[in-house]
């Protein structure tokens, strides 16, 4: 699976976690997510880029993503959401040009939070993927 070469490792860490917690508890993944939406407050989207074409129109809270300062940023609104947006920035963040754009649904469906998202959150979270994938197309 192209998920687990040397080009997505930072795909497969974040996928080796999730599962360690999922053995836990559900619970514990939210919490991470959590965690790592605080994370993402450190450097958000500026909010002059948190304009109309970079608004994630699926997600059911306010998430904004795009490119700016040579790097993918986001911001939200919610915890939870923060959290994801944080996850895929990380791992478009950690990916070449090259190997952003090939990114799908279904290498971040690996990941195993699939099943822990609303529907609303689910939509928000695939546009999310492909805002970014054609943010990557066009650096």
């Amino acid at each position: 699976m192209i998920a687990s070469d040397k080009e997505f490792e930072k795909l497969s860490e974040y996928r080796e976690r999730i599962d360690s917690l999922n053995a836990i508890s559900s619970y514990e993944v939210y919490r991470w997510l959590i965690s790592l939406g605080k994370k993402l407050k450190n450097h958000p989207l500026s909010e002059k880029n948190r304009i109309p074409e970079n608004q994630v129109t699926q997600c059911q809270s306010e998430l904004y993503v795009g490119f700016e300062n040579g790097q993918y940023k986001a911001w939200s609104n919610t915890p939870i959401t923060s959290g994801y947006a944080y996850l895929l920035i990380d791992i478009f963040n950690n990916t070449s040009k090259d190997a952003a754009v090939t990114i799908t649904s279904a290498h971040i469906k690996t990941l195993g939070m699939h099943n822990l998202f609303s529907m609303i959150r689910k939509a928000g979270f695939h546009q999310m993927i492909e805002m970014l994938c054609a943010l990557a197309a066009e650096r």
